[in-house]
């Protein structure tokens, strides 16, 4: 029991004198490196600051008009930025149209904005997308008793009568042009309003309309407030797919019999629309990390089933005529960033920018910091070396122009030399020729003391011969 007492006890000891000779080791590595440890830390906050900043705090976004999906849809934005941190500022507009020129425009606040496919020039300068998050078809209601069949009345009743087609700067005017324009119709000026939705569909309650488009989605206030109102019917397109292959940021959309009043069976049969999907617009400036946090937001949020899509559908790259963002590209090849997922937001942005900022770093600063080391024990070395050569021509001194008066005066050089030895910082790898140089000054001494230079010096001095004049005189002059 005693040799298991005895052998725990040698194993603590054994740790605690290695943590300490470890911590020892350290302590005097940054003693003698720390000027190249703060050049080097300096390089590295610097690195982090100009290569790679911190993502902002707050975020402008435009969104569209009072009432439209979009509207609410960012609110739902905000409130997922908010939990991760950042403040998402709405910035509500007349719709895409607008949304397209603050992005553009690089002295605007505006960062990101939800625009209709379409509204964008193609590949527009300073503008990228981060993908489609849903579908919003072009709905046209018309007041009628019933339903008109035929798509020549069904116009004629749209076209000829007050119709409202949203603002200039709405995707809603953008996309009824578009498609009056590939019909080749000239719609009657006079006929035109062009009043806010939430205007526009209080002007139909009272009859001050008769007809009326808007974009946006089945799920929007407007949208659900329009079926709700009696006496209006909703026009399809019975040519929805020539659409699609006219126009490429067109996609066609489907509403099964009784989809929108199953009780009513409303309409009675499939009725197709056509429509354009809502993008998340950015300036290319806008910080990689916001980025992924909007699609990661968009997964979250329109990642499930909606009334035209499937769950997994969106976010995805739906409209090819836009400059695609290589965040999203990433994000859509490789899915959220694995950090993201397990931590919070600005903790994993944070361990993302110093991985990626220091691999670079430290390809330079790497062979730097392995080299100090090396570099101390050589500087200990050196400074070896160089006592050793003192020595050695001190003790050359000795041997040949040896004086016993001055033999106080070299036992004080050499007890210079041996304070010299005792002030340094040695390393274990360079220990043996430590003390060596420590033995070496120990033997100097030792003869001196002893006066076996003076000896040396007597016993290397030549035995007198007889000259020629010292040899005795024989008589023989």
């Amino acid at each position: 029991m005693g040799s298991v007492r005895e052998d725990l006890r040698d194993q603590v000891v054994a740790i605690h004198e290695t943590a300490t000779e470890a911590w020892s080791d350290v302590v005097l590595f940054i003693r003698e490196t720390w000027p190249a440890l703060i050049v080097l830390l300096t390089l590295l906050i610097l690195a982090l600051w100009i290569a790679d900043p911190a993502p902002p705090r707050h975020v402008s976004m435009a969104t569209g008009p009072a009432g439209s999906s979009n509207e609410a849809l960012g609110k739902k934005y905000a409130a997922y930025f908010a939990e991760q941190g950042i403040t998402l500022k709405l910035v509500p507009t007349e719709g895409s149209v607008e949304n397209v020129k603050r992005l553009q425009d690089k002295d605007d606040p505006v960062m990101a904005a939800f625009v209709m496919a379409g509204a964008a020039p193609p590949h527009a300068e300073r503008i990228q997308t981060l993908g489609s998050i849903d579908y919003q078809p072009l709905w046209c209601f018309y007041r009628s008793p019933i339903p008109i069949v035929s798509p020549t009345q069904r116009m004629s009743a749209l076209l000829s009568k007050t119709l409202n087609v949203g603002t200039p700067n709405s995707g809603t005017f953008l996309l009824a042009e578009r498609v009056l324009g590939m019909l080749g119709i000239q719609p009657d000026a006079s006929n035109q309003r062009h009043l806010p939705d939430e205007e526009a569909i209080e002007a139909l309650r009272k009859g001050q309309l008769d007809a009326l488009c808007v974009v946006d989605t089945y799920e929007s206030p407007n949208v659900q407030k329009l079926l709700k109102i009696d006496g209006l019917q909703l026009s399809g397109f019975e040519r929805a797919e020539a659409y699609t292959r006219l126009v490429s940021s067109i996609e066609q959309v489907s509403i099964p019999p009784g989809g929108l009043d199953l009780p009513l069976d409303r309409p009675s049969q499939s009725m197709d629309l056509i429509s354009v999907t809502t993008e998340i617009l950015i300036d290319e400036r806008l910080h990689p990390a916001i980025q992924t946090l909007f699609l990661m937001a968009a997964r979250s949020i329109n990642g499930k089933q909606s009334f035209f899509s499937q769950e997994g559908e969106f976010p995805a790259f739906k409209d090819s005529s836009l400059k695609r963002s290589g965040e999203a590209e990433t994000f859509y090849e490789k899915g959220t960033p694995v950090l993201m997922e397990f931590m919070p937001f600005w903790l994993a942005e944070f361990i993302r920018r110093v991985i990626l900022t220091m691999l670079p770093f430290f390809a330079i600063a790497y062979p730097v910091i392995r080299s100090m080391p090396n570099y101390h024990k050589n500087r200990v070395r050196g400074r070896i070396n160089r006592m050793y050569g003192s020595l050695k021509f001190f003790e050359q001194e000795l041997i040949s122009s040896y004086d016993p008066v001055e033999k106080q005066a070299y036992l004080n050089r050499l007890d210079s030399m041996e304070r010299d030895a005792l002030s340094m910082k040695v390393p274990k790898s360079v220990s043996s020729d430590y003390y060596t140089l420590r033995s070496s000054i120990d033997f100097v001494r030792n003869c001196l003391v002893r006066d076996g230079y003076a000896i040396h010096l007597q016993s290397a001095q030549p035995v007198p011969q007889p000259g020629f004049f010292d040899r005795e005189d024989d008589g023989d002059e």
